[in-house]
């Protein structure tokens, strides 16, 4: 299943590309700040955010929280204190929100519950993503402190009065917890890939799999686990199968789907390759196909060379992917025998082996 690539905010449309577009929103982030109507405390910290350029002078007093794992790992890369859950308390918060309303929501009463009595939680969002509507409901909610538009996005802020979370916040709290996915026992939060529904690609390839499955496979961007609770659900000689998933709240979801001895949780960013294991007798993957607001290819063919990578000589890859994504190719450039299994409802899958030797001059 899909991870969730596409939840952060940074993922609206600019002409000079994703990284522009999020360079604007994290202006307009600080604009309160840098036209003197908010001052700036020696310690805060940041949800949702990325390792934008305008942020660095922020850099020596934040602490960004980033459950996914490539937006997390670029920040520490640029000398960030990068985090996967805040804890404490702090004079002030900035919120980059998400396309996922419920999400944003939940998002915007966690980080009340992180502010200091008295502290500040100043929220930034897209016009495009719906901020309009947010800043309304935060409005009716507490009451804001001011607001301000920039850069096609509004910026808008709050202060925490007192210990008592107000009713509509604790409501929002509520509403990014886990909930029960229809029509298959489990669980999902807002903000991961299809929360509320098994989406369609996932389904396909779960009928799709050999009944033969055995030994030691993987799931690559495994979401919150429908792919592989099916699998150990359906294959009793499955002896262990890895989880790989970029978005931790996802996969915090899967641990609580999966309760199998067999099953083991990473947070890890697949296009960055595997780490070093024994090779696996099988690999399954619904990769995402999304890197902001645009489908990036690149991102499932990152998919299908790290399964090259860490497969065995002769082990089974399965891949869905939308019938409209040039993946073919790729899988014919790392297995010798491809071959398109089902193809119905705007999904292909495919069933991949015999791994070649190299790829594009790689060992």
């Amino acid at each position: 299943m899909p991870n969730s690539r596409c939840n952060s905010s940074i993922s609206v449309t600019d002409p000079a590309g994703p990284a522009a577009a999020g360079d604007k929103l994290v202006q307009a982030l600080l604009l309160p700040f840098d036209s003197g109507v908010l001052d700036r405390p020696d310690r805060a910290f940041l949800m949702r955010g990325e390792a934008a350029p305008p942020l660095e002078r922020w850099r020596s007093i934040l602490t960004c929280e980033q459950s996914f794992r490539p937006a997390f790992d670029r920040l520490r890369a640029a000398g960030y204190d990068a985090v996967e859950r805040l804890q404490g308390r702090f004079p002030l918060g900035l919120f980059l929100l998400t396309k996922h309303k419920g999400e944003s929501r939940a998002g915007m009463a966690r980080a009340w519950t992180l502010l200091q009595p008295g502290g500040t939680l100043v929220c930034c969002g897209a016009n495009a993503l719906g901020a309009a509507s947010l800043e309304k409901e935060a409005a009716a909610a507490m009451g804001l402190d001011g607001k301000l538009a920039k850069h096609q996005s509004r910026i808008f802020w709050f202060s925490r009065r007192g210990e008592d979370m107000p009713p509509a916040l604790r409501s929002w709290l509520a509403e990014g917890s886990p909930r029960p996915v229809a029509g298959c026992g489990l669980v999902a939060r807002a903000g991961c890939f299809s929360p509320d529904h098994v989406d369609p690609g996932s389904r396909l390839l779960a009928d799709s799999l050999p009944a033969e499955l055995a030994g030691r496979g993987a799931d690559l961007g495994a979401g919150w686990g429908f792919l592989s609770s099916e699998i150990l659900r359906r294959s009793p000689s499955v002896t262990a199968i890895d989880l790989f998933e970029a978005e931790a709240l996802a996969l915090d979801d899967a641990r609580a789907n999966i309760a199998d001895s067999r099953a083991s949780f990473h947070w890890h960013d697949v296009c960055a390759g595997l780490p070093e294991t024994a090779p696996y007798d099988w690999i399954v993957s619904n990769p995402p196909f999304h890197e902001g607001g645009k489908a990036d290819p690149a991102i499932g063919q990152a998919f299908i060379r790290a399964a090259w990578k860490a497969i065995r000589r002769r082990g089974k890859f399965l891949l869905v992917a939308n019938r409209h994504l040039p993946y073919e190719a790729e899988l014919r450039r790392c297995f010798r025998d491809v071959a398109l299994i089902r193809s119905e409802a705007g999904f292909k899958v495919y069933l991949a082996s015999n791994r070649v030797d190299r790829i594009g001059g790689r060992p």
